[in-house]
């Protein structure tokens, strides 16, 4: 028994005429029947009711159709294995500045460790830039701002963090253990740039209409590093993600929001139909993060 013939044998199930099914597969017709009765002898049953009406499966048929599907399907998914293992082991990582600086220096410090003949290659995108590299396979996986949900991709959030107010080590209110947001509706506020980061952008933004005030802001920046640096100089106040008090502590104080406090949330996306096992040590890794 060969390949050939189960996808002889699934397509003329499938058309249920030999010669609808002998186009499909850009052969005449002769050949097609006599692989089908081969593949009959071989088996030592009958797949096919033929008659002047046409042709229908038999019951042997019917049990037949479904392992040659999966076995095709199976043949299938080990010649992508093979071609993918015959090529340059890659991983494409797309990521946005807010996974570069929380988790990610880490996972792929372990992930090389463990994978040294591996090369990584790296792309800073936003996240519907990313979602658009994963599905072009211009990338192997995003960290993404979530949540995402699109058909073709799988997401596994990895960091969920509230949102706190950066503060001059000068300024009335760090002596509140927490800070209304309303309390911030005259203040002084640097945000990175829509540009840089449209999505944590959005999100400040958002917070402060739905609590009735529109943020004054007086400076923008390309990056949090040098966000906290101008709350640090006394320029103004920011929202940021939990975390950054571990990277940034000097000259700057944290307090948390006394209102409900949104979550800013990263998630490692990518394609549903990926069978790279590069990819699959990759995710193991997160999934132990």
């Amino acid at each position: 028994m060969e390949l050939r013939q189960l996808k002889y044998f699934v397509t003329v199930a499938e058309e249920l005429n030999f010669r609808r099914a002998a186009e499909r597969l850009f052969m005449e017709q002769p050949p097609l029947s006599r692989q089908i009765r081969q593949l009959e002898n071989e088996l030592q049953v009958e797949l096919f009711h033929r008659s002047k009406r046409g042709v229908t499966l038999t019951l042997s048929g019917q049990a037949f159709l479904d392992e040659a599907r999966l076995t095709l399907a199976q043949a299938e998914r080990a010649a992508k294995a093979a071609q993918q293992a015959s090529q340059p082991q890659a991983l494409a990582i797309g990521f946005s500045i807010c996974a570069f600086n929380r988790v990610l220096p880490k996972l792929i410090q372990a992930y090389r460790q463990q994978y040294p003949d591996v090369v990584v290659t790296l792309t800073e995108l936003a996240s519907e830039a990313q979602i658009q590299a994963l599905l072009n396979n211009a990338i192997d996986i995003g960290f993404v701002h979530a949540p995402i949900v699109h058909l073709d991709l799988l997401t596994f959030t990895f960091l969920s963090e509230p949102l706190v107010v950066a503060l001059p080590p000068d300024h009335s209110l760090v002596h509140h253990e927490q800070i209304d947001l309303r309390s911030l509706a005259a203040e002084p506020f640097i945000i990175c740039s829509e540009a840089v980061k449209p999505e944590m952008y959005a999100q400040v933004m958002q917070l402060c209409h739905q609590t009735g005030f529109y943020p004054r802001i007086v400076q923008e920046a390309s990056s949090p590093e040098v966000l906290l640096g101008l709350v640090a100089s006394g320029m103004g106040i920011c929202l940021v993600a939990e975390g950054a008090e571990i990277r940034h502590r000097a000259g700057v104080v944290y307090r948390p929001l006394s209102t409900p406090t949104p979550i800013l949330e990263i998630a490692a996306a990518w394609r549903k139909q990926s069978v790279s096992l590069i990819l699959k040590d990759f995710l193991v890794l997160i999934n132990q993060a």
